[in-house]
This record gives structure tokens, C-alpha cells and sequence, in this order.
């Protein structure tokens, strides 16, 4: 896995869009960092909805973000982004297994992020970011604490959501289940083998370069309902923000 302030793989043709708050965009970024991968990064600030404006649409019609373009390749789902970098341009090739049915874990895995966790992502925060509402609705947290009890059962005797190493699908789920914790905090009577999952993640220097700015922005701005005022919008290369420890660069 890359280590934090390492120069990393340089992509000189590759630029992504995003913005730290987006557990979206932190699973890509986590996956750079895994990998050891740096490329230009352009941040987004989503409190202005730029992810509308032009620029963007004209890449990705759905008008959201991450966006990755190598060369004339553009993509704009995140599950999609990592699966490219690290099928193309990863050295290692643990993160993502090159045989069918280690691959096919980590799909799985992948899918279960997109189809049921970012869904109660996406229900519980929409409300509280665009409504105004300082409250989660029951509904809300029944959905997201069965998916954490879903999440407690494919733990079961593993040590990663893949087995024994960590994968992409690991750091999927890691960006959306953190993000979760905020607004459904994860019970630790509950849900021990999630919790400590979780912590281990944490633990990784990929979570803390590629995660806990944009978690803890996201906390912010779900705690005090404030927009971010300030904001400096600086093309860099992801080597530089491991450098910095995941915080915005001054150069």
C-alpha cells in the first residue's frame, strides 16, 4: 500500500474532479493513496453546486462527481474510476485480484456499496443538506443500521471484507460506512466486528491522507449546517495532498 508523502506513480494524463466532503470522491482518493498513484486533482465546490456548471456537464451528463479523464477516457463513478486505476496502473495487484473469483469479491463487494450503502447515504443526507432538517428520520436509521447488520454477518471469521487482505472493496465501503457513522453512529455492542473493522481502516494511511479532511468537513458542516466560506480552489497532484496529510495545499 502507498505510504503517506511518497511521490508515488506519476499519471501525467490524468485529472480528477472531486470534492473532499463526497464519500464518493474520498474512495478515490483512498485508492490513489493505496496505490501509490498520484495524478492532478481539481477541487470541486459542491456548496456552489459547480459539479453543474458547464465544464462538468459537459463530461458527465449526470452532472456529479468524482470525474477521472486519462487521456481521452472519461468515467464519473467512483467503483468504476478505482476498478480502471488499479486493473491498469496498479504495481501491486492485491488491491483489486487478478483471478475471476477474487475479482468477482471485490465486484460484489463494490455492488453492495453502490446498490444499498450509498442509497442510505444519499436518503439520510439529502434532507439535512438541501431541507435544512437537523434530524435523521426513523426510516433512515432502520435502513442504515440493517445494512450494518449485513455488513456484521459478511465479517464473519474475516479479517477484511475480501478475506485475508484488503481490497478495493474494503475501501468502498470505508468511505461510505464513516461517512454513515456521523449520521447513524455505529453501535460497538451491536456491531463489534463493524466497529473494529472500521478502526482498522482508520488506522490505515490511505484513510487518514485520502478521508479525514473531507470526513471531517462533512462532520462540520452536518453539525453546524454552515456552508464552507472560504474555499481555494487549487489544481495539485495527489502526491502533494499525501504530503500535507490530506490537507489542501497553499501552492
Amino acid at each position: 500500500m502507498g505510504k503517506a508523502g511518497s511521490k508515488g506513480i506519476p499519471l501525467h494524463n490524468c485529472t480528477l474532479w472531486k470534492a473532499d466532503r463526497s464519500p464518493a470522491c474520498r474512495s478515490v482518493m483512498m485508492a490513489l493513496d493505496a496505490m501509490n498513484i498520484s495524478l492532478t486533482e481539481v477541487d470541486i465546490n459542491i456548496d456552489k453546486y459547480e459539479q453543474k456548471f458547464s465544464e462538468i456537464a459537459e463530461m458527465n451528463p449526470l452532472k456529479t462527481i468524482p470525474i477521472l479523464k486519462d487521456s481521452e477516457l472519461i468515467l464519473h463513478d467512483s467503483h468504476a474510476i478505482n476498478s480502471y486505476l488499479a486493473s491498469r496502473y496498479d504495481v501491486c495487484g492485491k488491491i483489486l485480484p487478478q483471478d475471476p473469483a477474487g475479482r468477482a469479491l471485490v465486484d460484489q463487494l463494490m455492488h453492495y456499496d453502490s446498490g444499498i450503502l450509498q442509497p442510505c447515504y444519499s436518503a439520510s443526507v439529502e434532507p439535512i443538506l438541501h431541507k435544512n432538517w437537523r434530524f435523521i428520520l426513523p426510516q433512515q436509521i432502520e435502513d442504515t443500521e440493517k445494512a450494518y447488520q449485513d455488513l456484521e454477518s459478511m465479517l464473519a471469521g474475516c479479517v477484511w471484507f475480501s478475506g485475508s487482505w484488503l481490497t478495493l472493496g474494503d475501501i468502498a465501503i470505508a468511505a461510505t460506512v464513516s461517512t454513515l457513522n456521523i449520521l447513524t453512529p455505529i453501535d460497538k455492542e451491536r456491531f463489534p466486528l463493524l466497529w473494529s473493522w472500521l478502526f482498522r481502516m482508520s488506522e490505515q494511511p490511505f484513510f487518514v491522507t485520502g478521508n479525514n479532511k473531507g470526513l471531517s468537513e462533512f462532520a462540520n458542516r452536518i453539525d453546524t449546517g454552515k456552508i464552507q466560506e472560504q474555499f481555494k480552489k487549487c489544481p495539485r497532484s495527489s502526491s502533494t495532498r499525501r504530503s500535507t496529510g490530506g490537507k489542501l495545499s497553499e501552492i
